[in-house]
């Protein structure tokens, strides 16, 4: 790692069921069961502090295998626990991991753990929260998630289906770049509006990041096939890039993440990659690092 900078691994880079999802004969997810070198953890990603902790952002259930990911990564002999934890709100492949810091298998005690308030109220009704010191963060609060780290963490508000808590992106802010993490919304028109900005590049311009990690869940509209859409929201990939267009000097470095099972955006060799690379921008990739 470089002196004085803290570095970010990115441990998972799929929508919440994974790839492989589960029961699903799609030619995606046939693949990945052949080919293990084809599967992919849900969005996740750590953060080393310049004093070597480690905070986590998302907890899905492949959390064994990203902390072994995240430990070779750091030539670590063992396996490293994080220090913290931090979720952008309670949907399944965020959260599902957070069962195996307790007594039945971690049995941590007392570790952060930061999140909106509401975020916090729906998993404590759940009681998964024990491992814990659960502690509510509000909206464009910056702070450090441990004395020490040399970053700060700051949630920023986005529209998502709030049926169980509201949806924030992150912003992890290191002492010479920032990184935006962004892993669901429901729409770039909503997402603006809320933020007073025309544009994503007034945007990112107006949140003072380097990186942007940003929701790639569907290539377009017709993905689905028969499925009703309009029930899981999110901008597709088509749609950001009519709006962005090609990459211009002092843009911002995109990367799509989040990515369903069913996105042809997963292959690197497909048609729908060479489209998002041809205009400069990227598709996000697990074991991938930016230092900050």
């Amino acid at each position: 790692m470089k002196s004085g900078y803290i570095e970010v691994t990115i441990l998972g880079i799929a929508q919440d069921g994974g790839v492989p999802q589960t029961g699903c004969s799609c030619e995606n997810c046939i693949s990945a069961h052949i080919n293990h070198k084809l599967r992919r953890s849900a969005v996740s990603c750590g953060v080393r502090g310049i004093d070597d902790s480690l905070h986590i952002i998302e907890v899905g259930r492949n959390i064994a295998e990203q902390l072994n990911l995240w430990s070779n990564k750091m030539d670590s002999k063992e396996i490293r626990i994080p220090d913290t934890i931090s979720i952008t709100h309670v949907h399944l492949g965020h959260i599902d991991g957070l069962g195996q810091f307790g007594k039945e298998v971690m049995d941590v005690r007392g570790m952060p753990f930061y999140a909106s308030k509401s975020s916090i109220n729906n998993l404590e009704k759940r009681e998964l929260l024990s491992p814990f010191d659960a502690l509510e963060i509000d909206s464009n609060d910056l702070f450090y998630p441990s004395i020490g780290c040399g970053f700060k963490l700051e949630f920023i508000k986005v529209p998502h289906r709030d049926d169980y808590s509201d949806t924030h992106a992150i912003i992890i802010r290191g002492k010479y770049r920032s990184l935006l993490f962004l892993p669901d919304h429901d729409n770039w028109i909503e997402t603006l509006e809320m933020h007073e900005c025309n544009t994503i590049r007034e945007w990112f311009l107006k949140l003072k990041i380097d990186y942007a990690l940003i929701d790639g869940t569907f290539w377009d509209k017709n993905e689905l096939g028969g499925r009703d859409m309009t029930e899981i929201p999110h901008p597709t990939i088509v749609e950001t890039l009519n709006r962005l267009g090609k990459r211009v000097k002092n843009d911002v470095e995109i990367f799509f993440f989040h990515l369903n099972h069913t996105n042809p955006a997963l292959n690197t060799s497909s048609k729908e990659t060479s489209v998002i690379n041809g205009l400069g921008w990227k598709v996000l990739t697990e074991r991938q690092v930016f230092s900050l």
